[in-house]
């Protein structure tokens, strides 16, 4: 059975999506607090500044529009409160790329992220991230992206 997402959840990942569509710091500043925390799937934990986060989200436009970005879109499907003012919130990611013209390739990815919710919007405290975007075209598409830089020369 669905989970059911709340409005205020829903409307989040709208702005959120909006935001990162459009590379827009100020969009994006609203959804997330300073620090705040990342995981990636190596395991490496980091703390990073909202400053370094939002300059992070801007300085990627020029990477994935070189891998042909189109858009990505975060949808949440499970909304599980862990208190009264902490919700972790499991999505299903698409990032559609499409490099060669014609030929759009779905990047598909799982994110959880835990807001922090008081009395205005949610913002992000913790986020799960996926892998780079170069590793998941090889991983789910068998394309090879030669002689860009990764994900990792950027940040």
């Amino acid at each position: 059975m669905m989970n059911q997402i709340s409005d205020r959840i829903r409307t989040y990942f709208e702005e959120f999506n909006r935001a990162h569509n459009a590379f827009k710091a100020d969009l994006l500043e609203p959804h997330v607090i300073d620090p705040l925390v990342g995981a990636d799937p190596n395991g490496t934990i980091q703390i990073i500044s909202k400053e370094e986060y939002l300059t992070g989200t801007e300085k990627s436009q020029t990477y994935l529009q070189s891998l042909g970005f189109q858009f990505v879109e975060t949808i949440p499907v499970e909304e599980i409160p862990l208190n009264s003012h902490y919700t972790l919130v499991k999505t299903k990611g698409t990032m559609r790329l499409e490099k060669v013209p014609g030929q759009p390739i779905d990047l598909v990815h799982d994110t959880v992220y835990i807001l922090y919710i008081k009395d205005e919007k949610p913002k992000m405290v913790f986020t799960l991230s996926h892998e780079d975007p170069m590793k998941m075209a090889q991983d789910q598409h068998s394309i090879s992206y030669e002689g860009l830089s990764s994900w990792d020369d950027i940040k």
